[in-house]
């Protein structure tokens, strides 16, 4: 046990020295304002753990321009980041040996998956066999991203995740999974949120193990995401 948690540990911390951190842009005057006027009005503990209802809405109905499914707010969970959303679905999929994944996030979440011991297959194999399990899509920040927007929460570059929208009945494949960010909001900086789109019965597993692992996300990052998408006081 000790060699696994040590070999574990040392990926993951290769994995950072790999990524170090950038500047996170200071949050405007008008956020601090808004997220000082829910603090001071009593939003100090933990809110719906699934996420803030009016949030899950508002993405779960976003899935659709996007290509998706839409999805109802039982039908979505808020986490702290793609990576962590990534990170308890796989765990809400009893960790299976191989996941097949739509995008690039294979590349971006590649030492995730070394750390977990789980291998990224494609949707649909060179021969033309369709993924006979859950598919993840990896959409990065593309749901709330503005046209022609390229960067991160931290000023960092993003790949387009170009042929990621894929819906389930066109592509004929099994229900999917959509992961991705909320760093597309940009008046939502520096706070960061990542998000899980899925089919109800398939999001209670995964829910279960963002409420062992953290609860729930932070009610003041969830405020700064409605507020960037309009909801203001």
């Amino acid at each position: 046990m000790r060699g696994v948690v040590s070999r574990r540990a040392r990926v993951a911390m290769e994995g950072a020295l790999q990524h170090p951190a950038v500047p996170r842009p200071v949050p405007s005057a008008a956020l601090l304002a808004c997220l000082r006027h829910h603090l001071l009005g009593g939003e100090t503990h933990y809110p719906e753990r699934p996420g803030m209802a009016e949030l899950r809405r508002r993405v779960g109905g976003a899935l659709r321009g996007r290509g998706y499914p839409e999805r109802g707010p039982d039908g979505v969970l808020i986490t702290a980041g793609e990576g962590e959303s990534l990170f308890v679905t796989l765990l809400g999929l009893d960790t299976p040996r191989e996941i097949c994944l739509s995008g690039t996030g294979a590349r971006r979440h590649g030492n995730l998956l070394q750390w977990m011991g789980v291998r990224a297959v494609e949707p649909v194999s060179r021969d033309g066999d369709s993924a006979t399990g859950p598919v993840i899509h990896l959409i990065g920040d593309r749901l709330f991203r503005a046209a022609g927007a390229r960067e991160d929460a931290g000023g960092r570059a993003q790949p387009d995740d170009a042929g990621t929208s894929m819906p389930d009945a066109r592509a004929g494949l099994p229900a999917s999974i959509v992961i991705g960010s909320l760093d597309g909001v940009a008046d939502m900086r520096p706070f960061r949120l990542g998000f899980v789109a899925a089919p109800p019965d398939v999001l209670a597993g995964i829910t279960k193990w963002k409420q062992a692992s953290s609860i729930c996300s932070p009610a003041p990052s969830q405020r700064a995401a409605l507020w960037g998408l309009g909801v203001r006081p």
